[in-house]
């Protein structure tokens, strides 16, 4: 497997600013966070809670060759996908100092390809609809696995590891601050065990 086009500064400077464009309130901007923003966010979180969003699922369907991978043995990231379920995240208040900064440095993370699409959703918290920021998977991007079995997914999460360390170490640290915002995924939590018995296959 081959890495991945990068987009350029300028595409995603200009990506940032038809998102911005589109915000409902530009002065308050909070994230939808559901995999490793979680527990390593890369800006100075205001607030955190817990949060539903209805019509997507959290799946484990992005090919990481440089991060939790390489292009001989790549892993796996997880991604938003269209469902007829809800995923449990956590919504990330962004700061009112710095928001451009943060904003920016969330671009570089997450628009470093074009497998994740910027969008604004409706998400439930407490009860309340708010609008936040999130990134949804473009099925239709070659990094975007697709539907793999259990059994694929748990073999290249078992023995990736990339320049951020093991793809196996993002999946537990995933599943442990789920587990700290009181979220409980069984599905990540069930591939966990299979990534850990080398026999189950």
């Amino acid at each position: 497997m081959k890495r991945f086009d990068h987009l350029t500064t300028r595409e995603r400077r200009q990506s940032l600013q038809h998102v911005i464009e589109l915000a409902p309130d530009p002065e308050t901007i909070s994230l939808f966070a559901y995999g490793s923003l979680i527990w390593r966010p890369c800006f100075e979180v205001q607030s955190r809670n817990k949060a539903i969003l209805h019509g997507y699922r959290r799946d484990l369907c992005v090919y990481t060759v440089e991060a939790r991978g390489t292009p001989g043995n790549p892993g796996l990231g997880l991604g938003l996908r269209v469902d007829s379920g809800f995923c449990e995240g956590v919504l990330l208040l962004l700061p009112e100092d710095g928001r451009s900064e943060a904003l920016t440095s969330i671009w570089e993370r997450e628009m470093l390809t074009a497998v994740y699409q910027p969008k604004w959703v409706s998400v439930e918290v407490e009860s309340k609809i708010t609008t936040a920021l999130t990134f949804v998977v473009d099925e239709f991007h070659p990094q975007c696995a697709g539907n793999l079995s259990e059994e694929t997914q748990a073999v290249m999460i078992r023995s990736a590891v990339g320049e951020l360390g093991s793809c196996r170490d993002y999946l537990v640290n995933t599943i442990d601050a789920l587990r700290s915002a009181k979220i409980q995924d069984g599905l990540l939590e069930r591939l966990l065990r299979r990534v850990n018995n080398k026999t189950i296959e």
